[in-house]
């Protein structure tokens, strides 16, 4: 496996001149309104086993653990690993230091969280993590994807083509995909039943 590549003062820096929110996810209308849009877009609602790949300071994690059995949050950087600690407070939610894909779990997942993270990698290591999805998505899993279309500066990935290698390597139904104005969402599951097949509308 390809040794990880994580720039770690990039990601300390912006954790220590934005007060622990770089994206200021408690204060944008945006990011509030992207959260909703990405916990609505889900296709089922529990889960037994959830991961959020990239949970920063653990806000969008707050609103999955509602969904999720046991949530695993998993961030590289240690400032957003204690951030995330203090504002997840529940038992069956685990915050964990680790950087992809060095430190990916060996458990199966029912859903798998990467948001507004994947362009920070190198191609080679998202093809890694891609691998690991393949393998570690449980039977009626779901992976979300979610991530900025706009520029990205300093890294070789943009929010476009991380959901077009994707969208060539993931090899599960393509459930639901959202092209918004600021943003690419996109859902893959195990199963094709829609929402109204598996509540027996259908």
């Amino acid at each position: 496996m390809t040794k990880a590549i994580y720039n770690h003062d990039y990601f300390d820096e912006l954790y220590r001149v934005n007060n622990g929110d770089p994206w200021q996810y408690e204060q944008r209308w945006y990011e509030k309104r992207k959260r909703d849009i990405t916990l609505a877009i889900l296709p089922y609602s529990k889960f037994k086993n959830g991961i959020e790949i990239g949970c920063s300071n653990g806000v969008l994690s707050a609103e999955l653990a509602e969904r999720c059995e046991y949530l695993m949050c998993m961030d590289a950087n240690p400032t957003a690993v204690q951030l995330a600690n203090q504002r997840l407070v529940h038992d069956h939610v685990e915050v964990v230091q680790g950087i992809v894909p060095l430190d990916l779990p060996t458990q199966q997942f029912d859903l798998i969280v990467a948001s507004e993270m994947l362009y920070y990698l190198e191609e080679n290591i998202l093809l890694q993590l891609i691998e690991w999805m393949n393998t570690h998505l449980s039977p009626q899993g779901c992976i979300v994807a979610c991530h900025w279309r706009h520029a990205i500066e300093g890294f070789s990935l943009n929010g476009e083509r991380v959901h077009q290698i994707l969208k060539q390597r993931l090899p599960y139904y393509h459930y639901a995909q959202l092209q918004d104005a600021d943003f690419f969402l996109d859902v893959w599951t195990h199963d094709t039943n829609s929402v109204a097949a598996q509540e027996g509308l259908l």
